[in-house]
């Protein structure tokens, strides 16, 4: 039996809705362009800011180094709690890979907030360390697992989070990067990523069809697993995790 973890790693999860509502009553809607710097590595963000609409990258940036390990913030996520936890700079880089529409409530709202209310408090104090957990989740990830296991397992998070249905036993990708961002997600170059993708393509495990990507089921077997109460959850009906000998996505 496959450990089934509670955070992502690579992928921030959708916050709750409550808290979303939270920040959407209170927040400020903000626009950001593709490949705009929305925090500097060593600069400060005096938010806490939930997605609307886009894709955002986070990266720890290295001095004289051309190398950043890269995470995700898709729709629904928060982010800016270690700004808000710690009130220092860190260097923590945010940028938009997608243009992105963006909730945002300052630092003095939030604490405003959960001073007046305990049970917010412990909500938004569970979904901060959640979203860290999924900063460590991404470096043991990188540091147990080769490449190729790595990018199965963002591919996963990207069809559990999504909640993607399988046409014909494939799955639709919901979300398209390009082989230079999924490199410094899963911290390969774009040359290995490439060689992974068409080593899949000729087991019949990958296929790509214009921008659109397709996986197999069985590429996502026997990796990862994830639970969480707000996920759909798909248990097998027979014989552990197959089902009349094909391979599901166990409970997340």
């Amino acid at each position: 039996m496959r450990i089934r973890h509670t955070a992502f790693p690579f992928v921030r999860m959708r916050a709750p809705e409550d808290l979303r509502a939270v920040l959407v009553r209170h927040g400020k809607v903000r626009r950001i362009a593709k490949d705009a710097c929305l925090v500097s590595a060593g600069g400060f963000y005096p938010n806490v800011g939930v997605v609307v609409d886009g894709l955002l990258s986070k990266s720890f940036e290295v001095r004289n180094s051309k190398e950043a390990a890269m995470g995700l913030i898709p729709a629904d996520a928060m982010f800016g709690e270690t700004w808000l936890m710690s009130r220092r700079a860190s260097n923590l880089a945010v940028h938009a890979l997608r243009d992105t529409i963006l909730i945002e409530v300052p630092h003095d709202c939030i604490e405003g907030l959960m001073r007046s209310n305990p049970q917010l408090f412990r909500r938004f104090l569970d979904q901060f360390i959640l979203d860290i957990e999924t900063d460590f989740e991404g470096l043991a990830t990188l540091v147990a697992r080769p490449p190729e296991d790595c990018l199965r397992v963002l591919l996963k998070i990207f069809i559990v989070r999504e909640r993607v249905e399988p046409e014909n036993d494939w799955y639709l990708v919901p979300v398209n990067l390009n082989h230079q961002e999924i490199s410094r997600v899963v911290y390969a170059t774009p040359l290995t990523v490439n060689r992974i993708f068409l080593a899949w393509k000729k087991q019949g495990l990958y296929t790509r069809k214009g921008n659109r990507r397709f996986v197999r089921q069985d590429l996502l077997f026997d990796i990862s697993d994830w639970k969480n109460e707000e996920f759909l959850v798909v248990e097998p009906k027979v014989g552990g995790d197959r089902v009349d000998g094909v391979p599901q996505l166990s409970a997340v």
